[in-house]
């Protein structure tokens, strides 16, 4: 009955992130909209629907093997919290804590769950490669984020979301993205489950703004195909390499022999 009420709990937190109050969905409809900054509509969107809200799908579907969503979740909570200090977008905290929230109550309920503490080991060269290559990047574009947005540079265009600046959230995606894809380098357990997602947020990014040149918080269009290129790199390199190691395949063993 806990698993069946977890499942339940699961989707019920993962629509908050994709509908009301985290707008993921929402958010991702307008990102072709030429109307809308789609750049930072585009960010916002990967962030609550890809993350935040398909974290909580995944353990809706896999409650007793929700490592990798626990940390996605945890490296969410925190990029925010450092977002709404480097940015001075104290709003943001509102959200930090509801997913603090959501997260606390559904690995209560989860029973027998697998440790969230990833166990590093060697590193994949690929997404090690990719990493080094993308850091000094991310993190310039996460720092003139949270310039633009202590300037309230969000407001100043009227694209705030329950009075949340979008510049915010944005460099918060920059910082979960270079922290999943690290962890992803190490953890043999998480090279799927994160770097697949990162990559698909970071090529969606590069997407949306090569194709609106000069819109709110984008690149130029030489950084828009690199970013875009990166993205589907690490996707790829998340696809193409082992899941799990032996002492990790002893663990779905454990799982099946306690299913039956």
């Amino acid at each position: 009955m806990r698993t069946i009420a977890a499942r339940l709990l699961a989707v019920l937190f993962a629509l908050t992130w994709l509908v009301f109050p985290g707008f993921g969905l929402i958010d991702l409809s307008v990102s072709w909209n030429p109307e809308w900054p789609v750049v930072l509509e585009a960010s916002w969107g990967v962030f609550m629907t890809v993350l935040v809200g398909g974290s909580f799908l995944a353990v809706a579907v896999r409650p007793t093997r929700a490592a990798t969503a626990q940390v996605t979740l945890l490296v969410a909570l925190v990029t925010w919290l450092l977002a709404a200090a480097a940015g001075l977008e104290w709003q943001l905290l509102g959200y930090a804590a509801a997913l603090a929230v959501e997260a606390g109550v559904l690995f209560a309920l989860v029973p027998q769950r697998e440790a969230a503490r990833p166990r590093l080991r060697s590193p994949d060269v690929p997404l090690l490669v990719l990493a080094a290559l993308g850091i000094v990047p991310w993190l310039v574009h996460a720092e003139r984020m949270f310039r633009a947005n202590r300037r309230n540079a969000g407001v100043i265009i009227g694209d705030v979301t329950m009075g949340v600046d979008h510049y915010a959230v944005q460099g918060a995606l920059a910082l979960a993205l270079m922290t999943l894809l690290l962890l992803a380098a190490w953890w043999p357990r998480g090279r799927r489950s994160l770097g697949v997602p990162v990559g698909l947020c970071a090529g969606y990014l590069g997407l949306v703004s090569y194709a609106f040149p000069a819109t709110w918080a984008g690149f130029d269009a030489t950084w828009s195909l690199l970013c875009l290129a990166w993205g589907v790199a690490v996707a790829l390199a998340g696809l193409v390499v082992p899941r799990s190691e032996p002492g990790e395949l002893r663990g779905e063993v454990v799982e099946a022999e306690r299913a039956l």
